[in-house]
């Protein structure tokens, strides 16, 4: 199901892209108020403003400025004329012409050493390199820059450099690094007034608010955000409004407050309309039709999902038009017409298999596991739900081996550049020797220096070496960690489990199934948490959902094994346990969800909830064929009579009455019509009365 969060992130990144083609006219803009009459710097200026209207006349009045340049000219001038040129070539493509003007540039500011044109220069250089996607070589330089620090005077070259920076650290993840350089560049902003200051800080908040979202600071996002809708309209400046929107939309629905961002969302939609522009007003109707669907009001979504699908189909753009008929097929399934809406989710399915969309596959998976659900058909559920679980180890995988080659390929960069420094270092002396024979001693003394001043680099690297070793190996650690937890409760989660079932069938599996001991699984779902949360808020449904995973961990042993299998269900997976002590221990687990409310904000929220449990192996079935897949399937049929059978109590499945190849049938399908046949052993356990 495609949600906010997708859709905001899809169109960051197309924004990004036309950010890139309008370089000069968003990022490059003059700031600065000419103090002298110099008429290169002015031609500049107007080549600034020229690009902002007709970028093809711009581009005709830079080529002629080369004309203007000469010795006599400010360096800093002439380091901002050469670093255009470059940044012309290379929007051309022409690599040649755009190396040689970047060069010049690069001499000319370091000969000099004047602190604007080192700014203007040092940036260029590693714009160049992040658009031409050698993007960690433009991080390791931004890192040095920033190491080095900004000593420059003009507003315009700040602005240009911090903003820059402040661009490449959020796309690294550095997010407190750009916050630092977008608050230097608006600081920048504030020293100028012209017609582009106003723009120009808004582009900037824009940045700040996205960095606030990406890091779940929604309240200063969201402050941000407002201000910026705010100056929008009353500066006429509205063609940016959809895209304040879309971001709007995206905090306030991680705020939960669902209404407020039907609105937005309703507002964001109007004004692409309104301006025309296509692709974010498709946006806006996916994330509404995604909106109502979680509220389960399916008729506004099946009316304005039709219409985006219509527009989809119009814009010729496959990949929206299959999800929204994936979202309509999961309407038809919640709305009864089981065969209909399944029929068409698994083609939408198969077309994200087909071109290989993982992420999206793996989103997609997950709601068709619960149409199944809803279908009643929990064999394929469970199928999807392990395949879900696959995808989702397999791009976990891909994102931890990406983010370790990206480290590894800025540590050989700056090995590299020592390597280059201390080579030229060594040609120095070796020519210098041969040019000054009769004074070998003196060269003899500096070559000595020279080693020892390379092994004290060569120490130094391998400090690095061994930080970022280090660093590697916490990062896996972490990793490692997230993999395996729920962020919200800190308890396992399904891969937990599935590596836990894993290293059981390799190794401590039970062979005698008929040991008086053995494993089980209780699952467990929170009673009315739909309830909970349109009555206290989602807030406390997240305190309700903490609070008991701390209690059942309290409860649980050690060997235990507590999983939040998803939403407001919890298993656990017991060790060891006797047939005699499972009715004990269900009760207790009972009376530590029930006995107690869970207190938010000052209220008391009465909390429940139903179970269903079934041992591991099973009535003396061998697991190769009744492994434990298919006995949690069993333990869920449980659940579910726990829930329609009156909840707060745990079906116990604890063993057959007949052969296993008798109920077979009946334990895949149909767990009541087993129990009703008397072909299985079953304990109800009653959970304490509702506290409050």
């Amino acid at each position: 199901m495609k949600n906010s969060v997708l859709e905001y992130c899809r169109r960051t990144t197309v924004h990004a892209v036309v950010m890139g083609i309008l370089f000069f006219c968003s990022v490059l803009l003059s700031t600065q108020a000419v103090g002298q009459e110099d008429e290169l710097e002015l031609q500049l200026d107007n080549f600034l403003q020229l690009a902002a209207e007709d970028y093809q006349q711009a581009t005709a009045l830079l080529l002629q400025l080369q004309e203007l340049d000469s010795d006599s000219l400010p360096v800093a001038s002439r380091v901002r004329l050469y670093s255009y040129l470059a940044i012309h070539y290379f929007d051309a493509a022409d690599k040649k012409q755009s190396e040689l003007w970047l060069d010049q540039a690069l001499i000319l500011a370091t000969t000099s050493n004047d602190p604007d044109g080192l700014a203007e220069a040092y940036a260029t250089e590693i714009e160049i390199l992040a658009s031409s996607q050698q993007f960690n070589d433009a991080v390791v330089k931004a890192e040095q820059l920033h190491q080095l620090g900004l000593m420059a005077v003009a507003p315009r070259v700040r602005y240009y450099a911090h903003n820059l920076l402040g661009r490449v650290f959020r796309d690294d993840g550095q997010y407190e690094l750009a916050l630092e350089h977008f608050a230097e560049a608006l600081q920048a902003v504030t020293e100028t007034e012209d017609q582009r200051t106003l723009p120009r800080n808004m582009f900037l908040n824009q940045m700040i608010a996205s960095i606030h979202a990406d890091l779940k600071n929604y309240s200063e996002a969201r402050a941000l955000i407002e201000q910026l809708i705010s100056d929008a309209k009353a500066s006429k400046l509205q063609a940016a409004l959809p895209e304040y929107y879309l971001l709007y939309g995206f905090i306030v629905s991680y705020q939960q407050q669902d209404k407020l961002a039907e609105q937005i969302n309703l507002q964001g939609l109007a004004e692409s309309q309104r301006l025309g522009q296509d692709n974010l007003a498709l946006i806006f109707k996916n994330n509404l039709g995604a909106g109502y669907i979680q509220q389960g009001s399916f008729a506004k979504a099946r009316e304005i999902l039709s219409d985006a699908l219509q527009q989809a189909n119009d814009m010729q753009t496959p990949d929206d038009a299959h999800l929204i008929r994936f979202n309509l097929g999961y309407i038809d399934v919640a709305q009864g017409k089981h065969q209909q809406g399944l029929a068409t989710m698994q083609e939408a399915i198969g077309y994200f298999r087909k071109n290989d969309h993982k992420n999206q596959l793996e989103d997609t998976l997950g709601w068709l596991a619960k149409a199944y659900g809803l279908a009643g058909k929990h064999e394929a559920r469970a199928d999807t739900l392990a395949e879900q679980m696959a995808l989702q180890q397999q791009i976990l995988s891909t994102e931890r081996d990406k983010v370790l080659h990206d480290l590894q390929s800025r540590y050989d960069t700056k090995a590299k550049a020592q390597q280059i420094s201390l080579l030229k270092k060594d040609n120095d002396l070796t020519r210098q020797l041969l040019q000054n024979k009769q004074l070998q001693q003196k060269v003899t003394l500096l070559f000595i220096v020279a080693i020892l001043f390379g092994a004290l680099l060569l120490l130094q690297l391998m400090a690095k070496v061994r930080q970022a070793n280090r660093r590697l190996k916490e990062a896996n650690k972490q990793l490692e960690y997230q993999s395996l937890r729920d962020p919200l409760t800190g308890l396992y989660n399904r891969r937990a489990l599935q590596e836990q079932m894993q290293r059981r069938q390799n190794y401590g599996r039970r062979q005698d199934d008929t040991a008086p001991l053995a494993n089980g699984f209780l699952l467990l779902d929170i009673d009315f948490f739909k309830k909970i949360n349109d009555e206290y808020g989602h807030a406390a449904g997240d305190e309700v959902l903490k609070q008991l995973s701390s209690r059942l961990e309290v409860a649980c042993r050690e060997q235990d094994l507590v999983v939040r299998w998803g939403g407001e269900e919890f298993l656990l997976y017991l060790a060891s346990i006797s047939p005699e002590q499972v009715a004990g221990f269900c009760q207790r687990l009972l009376k530590v969800i029930g006995n107690e409310p869970v207190f938010y904000e000052g209220k008391s929220i009465p909390v429940t909830a139903s179970g269903g449990f079934i041992p591991l192996p099973f009535a003396g079935v061998s697991e190769e064929e009744l492994d434990w897949e298919r006995a949690l399937q069993i333990a869920d049929m449980a659940l579910y009579l726990s829930k329609v059978n009156g909840r707060n109590q745990v079906y116990a499945i604890t063993g057959l009455r007949c052969d296993y190849a008798d109920a077979r049938q009946a334990l895949t399908d149909d767990l009541q019509g087993a129990i009703k046949q008397n072909m299985v052993n079953y304990l109800t356990i009653k959970g304490p009365p509702l506290a409050g």
